[in-house]
């Protein structure tokens, strides 16, 4: 899944005129990875961990600024053509006050990656505290001073409802962190299985807004 979401990524920030972007959240910098391949942006990111940080410092070597920030309660002075986070404000539980401070450092665009439809038991172990609809995201964008311009699903039926009905059935949930060689083979076959999924359908819910000039 996550690899469908990072190539989503870059296409639709390669179809925007930015040069500039911020990863809010990016973790030990997957995402972040993935558009240094387009080799035309200046890229940045902050995240809550120094731990995820120093991962990104090793990952995207090439990126202009990486530091330890808790979007729920500060902004950077600076801003960026971009602002991105991609799967986090499902994590965060005053999303008003970080969807604000995106939006604070966003020059032109704000692009939202997070999870819709039931709440099962796993996201709630991962520290899920809410999913929306796309109702809520736009209302929410709106409400930090975005203007919507898209909003999109992705995933079904294949990721969901499929796989994340099934992952709940596993003794333990769904596996964290495996790396054998079955779990690589499930991962690939997943991958191949998630092509079929509908476009623009699904609980991967996506909205890209605009900085209103």
């Amino acid at each position: 899944m996550h690899r469908h979401i990072r190539e989503d990524i870059v296409r639709r920030v390669g179809a925007l005129d930015v040069k500039s972007v911020l990863d809010v959240g990016c973790g030990s910098g997957e995402n972040l990875a993935a558009l240094a391949t387009l080799g035309r942006y200046d890229l940045s990111g902050v995240d809550i961990s120094p731990e995820g940080i120093e991962l990104a410092r090793e990952r995207v070597p090439g990126a202009r600024m990486l530091s330890v920030l808790n979007v729920q309660e500060q902004a950077l002075p600076e801003r960026f053509d971009l602002v991105m986070s991609i799967q986090v404000v499902e994590h965060i539980v005053d999303d008003m006050a970080a969807l604000r401070n995106m939006a604070a450092m966003a020059k032109k665009y704000v692009f939202i990656s997070t999870l819709a439809g039931r709440m099962r038991a796993s996201e709630l172990l991962t520290g899920h505290v809410r999913n929306y609809s796309a109702v809520e995201l736009t209302r929410k964008l709106e409400v930090a001073g975005l203007r919507v311009v898209d909003v999109r699903g992705w995933g079904f039926p294949f990721y969901s409802p499929v796989y994340r009905t099934l992952i709940e059935l596993l003794p333990g949930g769904p596996p964290a962190g495996a790396t054998g060689p079955l779990s690589r083979i499930v991962a690939r076959v997943l991958y191949q299985v998630y092509r079929l999924n509908w476009p623009r359908r699904g609980d991967v819910l996506s909205a890209l807004a605009e900085v209103p000039t």
